[in-house]
């Protein structure tokens, strides 16, 4: 079906009234890495694809699928593949379960390294620049006690809180992010789950615990949560939250630190017992919560990313290995939320938090996935207003067979196809959220 010259007409005018938007994270800015002996891994790159058609798949070789490689796969392997697969065009890298998850660096070269561990999605943020064993896994970040001349200047992340939206070519690195769970089921749910936020009446547990000081719980409830209006509840005690009167999208604890029991998080009789939202998002001050993606993977009893997933979460930031629990080491979940808040998209509000990359940091969940505080009709791209943007999104693919109720690719009245109804929905409550 072609655009009607009214609809062409119509959408030149209107878009010439207002600002164009700013250059945010896009489909099209999105490569999609999969390993091609894995079948899961296909199968999940696919589905993505699905719904975010604008992004890029590549398929690499000769890659064990296996979590744990050592750094000459990476560098013999990986990463030659992922590069010629990239170029300015592409912000974020995503990997897919079947693709390794930790990287053992043993070069015995590397004298600063203090750490041999890595994660493959960290590395990957550095693809353009650390392109030997000697460089990868230094996790000896800039800090006053140690000369600059014994550091190495590719694990500072230069993104990590900068303003406004995030691209390649301004900060030299990528953005990361892992698509993976126990199961392809797992995955693909959570894909799912990312895609239809609505942010709504939901809930927000900082589970703090007098034992630590080094988090920022404390400044996230005061700064962020609390000024914001969002519903929360932020607890400094020994004691262990596990019930919420409202589905829960952000969550940070001590985990077993915490006062939680061993299987917290699946266990629903005595550990986590409130449901979570759709774009559920969990941090937890645990060494290894993203130390496997395989069933029963867990170690010291930590609870696992993985298992947030298979119990309906969107996404989370971790570590692969021990990364030494200080403010420099793990994600600022004060910067995580703000920037989720404030409309950014996962990876850039996941990475705008890390100080470290080439480190044992992972980010898992779709990089694309945006909170939306209510979703009005006609809104399109989850903005809360109905502007030009949202005209540019159904004309953009009129005509076409679409994932049912896919407002990002024009279905507004949920029936598979982008066409006059959706138009209408648009146009019914033009210019509404706009002051």
């Amino acid at each position: 079906m072609r655009k009607s010259w009214f609809l062409i007409s119509l959408a030149g005018g209107i878009m010439g009234m207002l600002a164009s938007t700013s250059l945010a994270l896009e489909e099209t800015s999105v490569l999609v890495v999969y390993n091609s002996a894995s079948a899961d891994g296909v199968l999940i790159a696919q589905h993505y694809a699905g719904l975010h058609p604008g992004v890029s798949l590549v398929g690499i070789h000769n890659v064990p699928a296996q979590e744990d490689i050592d750094q000459q796969v990476y560098l013999d392997q990986i990463r030659p593949q992922v590069l010629a697969a990239i170029d300015d065009s592409i912000d974020c890298i995503v990997t897919t379960k079947g693709m390794p998850l930790r990287i053992t660096n043993n070069d015995p070269g590397n004298h600063l390294v203090t750490n041999v561990y890595s994660s493959l999605e960290s590395e990957l943020t550095r693809i353009d620049t650390i392109d030997s064993a000697s460089l990868m896994g230094n996790q000896m970040a800039p800090m006053p006690s140690i000369p600059p001349a014994f550091t190495n200047p590719y694990v500072v992340n230069p993104y990590c809180g900068a303003e406004g939206d995030f691209d390649h070519v301004t900060y030299g690195t990528r953005l990361t992010s892992r698509l993976d769970g126990f199961t392809v089921d797992d995955v693909i749910a959570s894909i799912d789950s990312a895609f239809r936020v609505m942010f709504g009446d939901k809930f927000f547990i900082a589970d703090d615990d007098p034992a630590y000081s080094y988090d920022r719980m404390q400044q996230l409830a005061e700064n962020v949560l609390a000024p914001s209006g969002v519903s929360h509840q932020y607890d400094n005690t020994s004691a262990f939250l596990n019930t919420a009167p409202v589905p829960v999208i952000g969550y940070v604890s001590h985990g077993r630190y915490g006062g939680a029991p061993e299987g917290y998080i699946l266990d629903e009789q005595n550990g986590l017992k409130f449901e979570l939202a759709p774009g559920a998002i969990m941090q937890t001050w645990e060494s290894f919560n993203a130390y496997s993606f395989v069933e029963g993977g867990n170690r010291l009893g930590q609870g696992l990313l993985a298992e947030w997933i298979a119990r309906g979460g969107s996404g989370g930031v971790g570590t692969v290995e021990e990364p030494g629990a200080t403010s420099s080491a793990v994600a600022n979940e004060e910067r995580i939320f703000e920037l989720m808040l404030d409309g950014y998209c996962w990876a850039e509000a996941a990475w705008n938090a890390t100080m470290q990359l080439s480190f044992v940091n992972t980010v898992v969940g779709d990089p694309l996935m945006k909170w939306s505080e209510y979703l009005c009709p006609g809104d399109a791209n989850g903005d809360g207003r109905v502007d030009s943007d949202d005209l540019d999104i159904v004309l953009s693919n009129w005509g076409q067979q679409v994932p049912i109720g896919s407002a990002v690719h024009g279905d507004l009245n949920s029936d598979g196809w982008v066409g006059m109804g959706d138009i209408d929905k648009v146009l019914s409550n033009y210019l509404y959220g706009i002051e």
